[in-house]
């Protein structure tokens, strides 16, 4: 079972209360969740890593990752404006690592929640990033 802490109050702001569902489905495995929430030219650049341009290779790749499935997710802040958020924090994955991460969000629209594209910064505790 993932231990989930959220700093956040999400009070009347849809867009932030659909990204703590998304990290909670992706902390928990929730595949159906996250392939809802992506738009069809889904784009993600994990920085310094790699770059993903399609919805199947994004699919393939989230549950490949480092932030799937955590054993621990704590989220410090979601910040929201117009079709734009970010989300940042900290995990402790299966294997205990530990990593601090921000994630950009750019959405199809200001109204919708699909997610357009994502650039997501992460950092091991120790000061490496991920490889």
């Amino acid at each position: 079972m993932t231990k989930i802490t959220i700093e956040v109050d999400c009070g009347n702001a849809p867009k932030k209360e659909f990204l703590k569902n998304y990290y909670i489905a992706k902390a928990n495995g929730d595949i159906d969740f996250v392939i809802n929430s992506i738009s069809d030219t889904i784009n993600w650049e994990v920085i310094g890593n790699k770059i993903i341009t399609n919805r199947e290779e994004f699919i393939g790749a989230i549950q490949e990752h480092t932030l799937w499935k955590v054993k621990e997710l704590i989220i410090d802040a979601i910040i929201t404006h117009g079709n734009h958020a970010s989300v940042n924090g900290r995990v402790v994955t299966r294997s205990n690592l530990n990593f601090a991460f921000c994630d950009v969000y750019k959405f199809k629209g200001f109204k919708g929640s699909k997610i357009k594209s994502v650039q997501t910064y992460l950092i091991q505790e120790n000061g490496k990033s991920e490889q």
